[in-house]
């Protein structure tokens, strides 16, 4: 009865209140004011992020002369729906016509077109638009560098679907990434399995101040607690802790990383962080300075291969251990390098594909100055140890890479890259630049579709990045990407899908 009593008193009430205002009509004068209702604006767009976006909209002013033209101010504002209020509002610009790049994350945004009379004090707010805003950073080569001696990172995106490949420049500007790198470029590398918590892929990001930072693998998004230190056991690292590279085998869990003469170790799947340095021998105290490459030899399952700086030898890394031990011993001999004793020092190192993933170090003699090619197996069998001959321009060479497919081992030197083959024991020019400097040269086995192109960086003006497939029996290179306007190249990684 009391339910019935409430919904009849409401009622009455929405009829006084109906009739009042209806009696009421004419009893004020209405004066019309300046409306603004836009046009040129379409319910939907789709635009990737870090591209540009345009919309010229006609505001359609109903008493405005035009006399005036800073009458109005405007602000487009995007919201995010999944997200709370106070979280979702973005300011995208303050113009009346928006031309701007996008940098949200991939999503469904709504935005509005607000704009503001002056003269009266009235805003009018715009039917709103539905801005899909989609992934421009799903794939792709990720390429850090310096510009103007500053560290930047760009991208060489692959879209699925698109034929043409989109370089984005700066993508951390272009995805509104959080993170900004300060100092010089150092590192950048991609892996899965890099995580203890979120998505288990590590997009890692370095520089001489900004240290070692994770990047969301996703939307490239960064918080403070995403560097590398936050991954360690206990805290061992300063939070702007920095590696100078990192070596993972394979695609899988493990990851080592060097910085300053020091190594250490990831595995996830035995929840194995990084923690105390690597390199020491397992009947010393002290660690070791180690050279700056590892030949990770396939992971867990043999043993990687360290340098020790300080004696000259060459270390197998023990696993259950945490430790290093001696090689094998070998008797020196003209076909044979006892590695124990080497009287080299360690110019590079690496573990290529080829032939069943082979080692191949290259050494350079303390009392003759002489270079040596060194190869091992995964069982630490040496296969080929000679003298390094006819190879042009060799004690200039700051870069190698050797090839998965030939073990063709590459060397660059100023702007010349050459293809050495240990078989003949001669060098071939096979990119020749001019003036221009070749600052990167590798293979990169984590690479989609390019696991066995030879990757080269050089520089002139910008800097450009080019894959190359290399054809057997010393066959000229053959160019199959070129992608132009990059920062000066020091490092490049792929990020998988």
């Amino acid at each position: 009865m009391l339910k019935n009593i409430k919904i009849q008193f409401l009622l009455s009430l929405m009829l006084v209140l109906t009739y009042s205002c209806a009696e009421d009509e004419g009893n004020y004068d209405y004066n019309a004011i300046n409306e603004i209702k836009a046009s040129g604006i379409e319910e939907a767009y789709t635009v990737y992020t870090g591209d540009n976006f345009k919309i010229t909209p006609n505001l359609n002013p109903t008493l405005d002369d035009g006399s005036n033209a800073d009458r109005y101010t405007y602000e487009w504002v995007a919201l995010n729906p999944s997200k709370l209020l106070a979280e979702s509002r973005t300011l995208l610009g303050t113009a009346k016509n928006f031309d701007g790049v996008i940098k949200l994350a991939p999503g469904k945004y709504n935005v509005y077109y607000f704009v503001k009379d002056k003269v009266t004090g009235v805003t009018w707010q715009q039917v709103p638009f539905v801005l899909n805003v989609v992934s421009a950073i799903y794939e792709g080569w990720m390429v850090i560098g310096n510009v103007n001696e500053k560290a930047r990172l760009d991208m060489v995106s692959i879209v699925p679907g698109v034929a043409q490949p989109r370089i984005i420049t700066d993508v951390l500007d272009a995805s509104g990434s959080a993170l900004k790198l300060t100092g010089k470029a150092v590192d950048v590398s991609c892996f899965g399995g890099a995580v203890y918590t979120t998505s288990a892929y590590g997009i890692y990001v370095t520089t001489t101040e900004n240290g070692t930072a994770r990047l969301d693998p996703d939307s490239f998004a960064w918080t403070q607690s995403q560097n590398l230190a936050y991954e360690t056991l206990g805290g061992s690292f300063p939070t702007n802790f920095g590696v100078d590279f990192m070596e993972t085998p394979g695609a899988g869990s493990e990851n080592f990383i060097y910085s300053k003469g020091d190594i250490f170790y990831y595995y996830r799947t035995y929840n194995i962080k990084y923690g105390l340095p690597q390199n020491i021998l397992e009947t010393d105290t002290k660690t070791f300075y180690a050279a700056p490459f590892i030949a990770s030899n396939s992971g867990s399952i043999a043993a990687p291969v360290f340098f020790n700086n300080d004696t000259r030898s060459f270390v197998r890394f023990n696993y259950s251990k945490g430790n290093c031990s001696a090689m094998p011993p070998v008797t020196g001999s003209a076909t044979t390098l006892d590695w124990n004793n080497t009287n080299c020092n360690l110019i590079y190192m690496t573990t290529s594909g080829f032939n069943g993933y082979e080692n191949f170090a290259v050494l350079k003699n303390r009392s003759t100055g002489k270079y040596y090619l060194l190869r091992f197996s995964q069982g630490l069998i040496q296969s080929y140890y000679k003298e390094i001959l006819n190879a042009p321009e060799f004690d200039k060479a700051t870069k190698f890479a050797v090839s998965p497919d030939s073990g063709y081992l590459f060397y660059a030197a100023g702007g010349k890259v050459y293809e050495y083959d240990n078989g003949t024991q001669s060098a071939k020019l096979m990119i020749n630049k001019g003036i221009e400097e070749i600052t990167y040269i590798a293979f990169n086995p984590l690479a989609k579709n390019a696991d066995k192109k030879l990757i080269v960086g050089s520089y002139g003006t910008s800097g450009t990045l080019e894959l190359y497939t290399v054809p057997p029996v010393n066959g000229d290179l053959i160019l199959t990407n070129k992608y132009e306007g990059l920062c000066k190249i020091v490092d490049v990684a792929y990020r998988r899908r």
